[in-house]
């Protein structure tokens, strides 16, 4: 017998599992680095659950609104190579979580590397014989830098500049949500941003890619981070000659400077170094994946 005339045939609804399958599949054909991961991430957060949850309710069907929302982050994520951490607006740091905002630089998981190194330093050298060490970081972007060193180093004085008028925004909003907005000044300025006042440690993620190189950086980094945090000059090293001279005027003998670098930039950071002239024991340190990362040298008594 056919069904009543009026009646309709309910369709099912696609589950939390079918969703992210097909949306993990979408992901990957469009090129996206981890789809899996990246469907799961955008899903957990239009159902405001953690991500290992969605696996116990991996057959709990999904509402008409939520398949609407999951579909339109899908293809951001897919066509236009929106970041994640962008479309959620926030991405975890070194155990915390850090809002992100468009024309704001967005961390890197490698980037927390810088800060365990300055941890480590402050933990095994009390370089001037102070017992309270000042920490400069120089562009600061969302905060992520500073504000880590801050709460896992709560007895040090930190300083941080910045001359992006929307990334200052972001890092005292940062600062307030993570109620460290006590522990942390912010200037607005380049470099030291009028500073005078001698310090222990200067720590910096600068600009570092070569300005011819750009326009070949994935989308979601050429598209979304601003020009103005990606470049480095010629060579890629244009801040960190600055970084270095001024760094040199203001450390303190025994003070420690901490910069990110490109991953074929170690050797020539290190010959910046040496030819300034007033820095020891540099050190060109790996990241996670064992590329060069980090550069790290003493001040000269």
């Amino acid at each position: 017998m056919g069904a009543r005339h009026g009646s309709s045939v309910t369709t099912p609804k696609l589950t939390i599992g079918e969703s992210i399958l097909r949306s993990a599949e979408f992901l990957l054909a469009k090129g996206v680095e981890s789809p899996r991961l990246d469907a799961e991430l955008l899903l957990a957060d239009i159902l405001r659950m953690e991500r290992l949850k969605l696996y116990l309710e991996w057959e709990k069907p999904l509402m008409e609104l939520e398949i609407a929302a999951y579909r339109e982050y899908i293809r951001r994520r897919g066509i236009e190579r929106e970041p994640v951490a962008r479309i959620i607006a926030r991405r975890a740091f070194y155990g915390r979580t850090i809002e992100v905002a468009p024309n704001v630089f967005c961390p890197r998981p490698e980037t927390e590397g810088l800060v365990e190194h300055v941890l480590e330093f402050l933990r095994l050298s009390n370089p001037a014989g102070e017992a309270r060490a000042t920490v400069f970081e120089i562009g600061t972007g969302s905060g992520c830098i500073i504000l880590s060193i801050a709460l896992e180093a709560p007895t040090t004085q930190c300083i941080a500049s910045e001359k992006s008028p929307h990334a200052l925004a972001l890092a005292k909003k940062n600062a307030e949500q993570l109620g460290a907005s006590h522990r942390v000044t912010f200037r607005d300025g380049e470099y030291f941003a009028g500073w005078e006042g001698p310090v222990h440690v200067v720590v910096s993620n600068p600009p570092y890619v070569r300005r011819g190189e750009i326009h070949t950086l994935s989308p979601e980094v050429k598209n979304y981070d601003p020009t103005l945090a990606l470049d480095g000059g010629p060579d890629g090293l244009d801040m960190v000659r600055v970084l270095v001279d001024e760094s040199a005027r203001l450390l303190l003998p025994g003070g420690g400077l901490f910069l990110e670098i490109g991953q074929e930039q170690g050797r020539d950071t290190h010959a910046i170094l040496e030819a300034n002239g007033q820095f020891r024991d540099i050190q060109v340190l790996h990241d996670f994946a064992s590329l060069d990362r980090y550069v790290v040298a003493t001040r000269k008594a």
